[in-house]
């Protein structure tokens, strides 16, 4: 009896856990492509995007920056001209696809304080 009742048990909690779970990944929400909009990209839906600096950037930052770029597989040229960060990717891009990117860029290097270098 005892033998039943804890196989029941066990039983019992896997599929509880197992539903939770199931749950929980369905509660992921998928948001339209606007939402991940940059005033500062043109290019979407072509492999190549084009940042466009509001004021310069140093040199040293802007060479950082490009071998940053560069380093990454989804990658494949980055060209800086003016104040124009030209990103070549291997596939045509979406908003949300490039927003880590973008993003992570500009945390670095776009916004950085250079007086903590």
């Amino acid at each position: 009896m005892k033998k039943n009742f804890i196989n029941c048990l066990c039983f019992t909690t896997t599929l509880s856990l197992f539903s939770a779970l199931n749950s929980f990944g369905q509660q992921i929400e998928r948001h339209d492509d606007g939402v991940y909009l940059n005033p500062h990209i043109s290019g979407i839906g072509s492999p190549t995007v084009v940042y466009h600096l509001s004021s310069s950037i140093e040199t040293t930052i802007l060479n950082e920056l490009e071998i940053y770029l560069e380093s990454m597989n989804a990658i494949t040229q980055v060209d800086v001209t003016g104040l124009d960060i030209s990103i070549e990717f291997r596939e045509p891009t979406t908003n949300e696809m490039i927003y880590p990117f973008i993003q992570r860029m500009e945390m670095l290097y776009i916004y950085r304080n250079p007086k903590i270098r």
